[in-house]
Parts: structure tokens; sequence; C-alpha cells
């Protein structure tokens, strides 16, 4: 059973959280921020990127939070990483949104992406650079801040 699906098992309905709640607290998307439920429902928003997520209907309606778990284990599997995949492209279109570009400034100032290890840096707080624009291209990136780059 996946991460996922076992948080959805639980019976205590307090403890019930929704998949963008599970995926931005899940280790290495600390980078994301949350995206608007309104922005991700608006279609217009997706134009263009239904081709390139595999199950894109069923990895939206688990994104929303109205997928029916009651799936095999395989499809669950594949569906969770297509919708993996597919808030990374919506992300990737909302934070440069003035909503978005506020939300990662925001993360920016509370220093949520880390802080300089150098000496004369200061403490200076880091920004995530990525270093492709292309789905799958390259998953790694830089942090940079403003006396240089760091990683």
């Amino acid at each position: 059973m996946s991460a996922l699906a076992e948080a959805y098992s639980d019976d205590s309905a307090s403890d019930i959280v929704s998949w963008v709640d599970w995926f931005l607290r899940a280790r290495g998307n600390e980078f994301f921020c949350e995206v608007d439920e309104e922005y991700i429902s608006d279609r217009f928003n997706l134009t263009g990127i239904a081709g390139e997520v595999q199950h894109f209907q069923h990895a939206l309606e688990l994104i929303t939070d109205g997928l029916d778990f009651d799936l095999d284990d395989e499809v669950r599997d594949t569906i969770e990483l297509s919708a993996r995949h597919l808030y990374g492209l919506i992300h990737a279109r909302y934070i440069i949104t003035p909503r978005g570009l506020s939300k990662m400034l925001e993360k920016y100032r509370r220093g949520d992406f880390g802080l300089c290890p150098r000496v004369l840096c200061g403490s200076q707080h880091l920004l995530p650079i990525g270093l492709s624009d292309v789905s799958n291209v390259r998953s790694t990136f830089i942090l940079r801040s403003p006396q240089g780059t760091v990683t």
C-alpha cells in the first residue's frame, strides 16, 4: 500500500489530509508552495499539460481529492506518480503568477529554502533555481544567494 493510501485509510477524520498537503509534507518537496485550488480547477491553466502526463484525468482527480481509491495497487501507484508530475507542471506555471510569486517570496523571506553556509554570506537566504524548464530532463537545481552560487 502506498504512503498516500495509508494516509487516507486512517479511520480518524482529524488525521485525513488532502493530497496537496500530503505531497507538500513529503520529503524532497520542500521547495513547492501550495497552489490555490481555484488555479488547479481552472481548465485554462492546464492547457497543453494533458499530453505530458499519463492518466491526466485520474491524476487531476487525485490532486483535487476526487479520486476513488478502489483501484489495484499498480494502477494507483502509476496514478500517484502522474499526480506528482502533474502537480510539478502546474506549480511551475503557478509560481509565475502574481499570487504564486507572492507565496514563493514569503517562503524565501522565511528562509524555507535554507541559509548560505558560507561565513561571508552572513546567513543570507537561498533561492532554488531549476536547471531546465523541460520535464524530466534534469531534476537537479542549484541554490543561489545574492553572494553567489552555493550548491
